[in-house]
């Protein structure tokens, strides 16, 4: 089972024990397609599956209606929980397009092979997104934009990037 966390359960949305789904991602392309979720009631317990009968956007969230969960008192159980799916549930993605999940760990080289660190993580901003790079002395934050990220290679865990003057500094 290959699950990555994919966002977190925000709220109760209305009467019905509807949920209100936050993805960590802006990309609410996969929400309506998904047909299930998984989340831990434990620490280092087995993941609950859960179905999703329905569901609908909403402000840049998504309102899922779970089987089972009935009642405002069902659904506020499940407030807080980082959702998890299994990534064979997501959506194929174009060859220049990569999920966040796959660029966190991957090594960061300019385009003169300078090794500049690794992706730590990732954020979500406005008008772009930033990686967080970080080696044993810094953290950088390079804008994942195209003029700047030359080449994104899964295979060989790495990203080239054409810093401009002042980024690495």
């Amino acid at each position: 089972m290959g699950l990555i966390s994919f966002g977190k359960i925000s709220k109760v949305h209305g009467l019905a024990g509807e949920v209100r789904f936050f993805p960590f991602s802006r990309q609410l392309d996969n929400l309506s397609t998904l047909e299930r979720i998984f989340i831990y009631k434990t620490s280092g317990g087995s993941p609950l599956e859960l179905i999703i009968s329905k569901s609908r956007i909403h402000k840049n969230s998504a309102i899922f209606k779970i089987q089972g969960v009935n009642s405002i008192e069902d659904a506020e159980k499940l407030v807080g929980s980082i959702v998890y799916v299994e990534t064979s549930d997501l959506n194929k993605l174009e060859d220049d397009e990569y999920y966040w999940f796959d660029l966190i760990g991957l090594n960061t080289y300019t385009d003169e092979g300078q090794f500049i660190g690794v992706v730590e993580n990732l954020v979500d901003r406005s008008l772009q997104s930033l990686l967080v790079v970080k080696n044993e002395d810094k953290e950088y934050l390079i804008p994942l934009t195209e003029p700047i990220v030359k080449e994104v290679d899964l295979e060989r865990s790495k990203i080239i990037i054409s810093p401009v003057e002042g980024l690495l500094e």
